[in-house]
């Protein structure tokens, strides 16, 4: 036993010194690697979260309303949709539901209204006097004009 001791007696460890440089320097060198890291992911989010902001902004610039909606009776029941562009970007008009199912109008779709332009869609529709209709206009970019009228 007092031979064991003897032997762990004569090995001698670092210096406290040096144990604390070496540490600050694998910590240095570490934050170095987690900065450069850290940053290659944050200009990939920045840059995503601008392309999102400019594709809401584009969303934002198309605005289409529906000013008047006439349900014409006779032999073929048929509505018409007078919508307008107030954006300050021209909107394509790529679907119109009338009470939730998507019709067929004329003149066809998809149709590109400029801004400040009007189109008028008139859909072939089986309604009835006194009932209510909610009507969408739908375009490319996801922006919707919606209203509710009673035939």
């Amino acid at each position: 036993m007092s031979g064991f001791l003897r032997i762990t007696k004569r090995k001698k460890a670092l210096s406290p010194i040096v144990s604390t440089v070496l540490m600050i320097n694998i910590s240095v060198a570490m934050g170095i690697g987690y900065w450069f890291w850290a940053s290659g992911m944050l200009s990939t989010f920045m840059s995503q979260s601008r392309l999102q902001y400019t594709l809401l902004e584009e969303r934002n610039d198309e605005v289409v309303v529906i000013e008047n909606v006439v349900f014409k009776g006779g032999a073929t029941k048929t509505i018409v949709v007078f919508v307008r562009n107030i954006g300050t970007r021209e909107a394509v008009i790529k679907a119109v539901y009338v009470s939730g199912a998507a019709v067929t109008t004329t003149p066809s779709l998809p149709r590109t209204m400029y801004v400040s332009g009007n189109i008028t869609l008139t859909i072939t529709f089986s309604w009835s006097y006194g009932s209510s209709y909610p009507i969408i206009v739908a375009t490319s970019k996801g922006n919707q004009a919606r209203g509710e009228w009673v035939a």
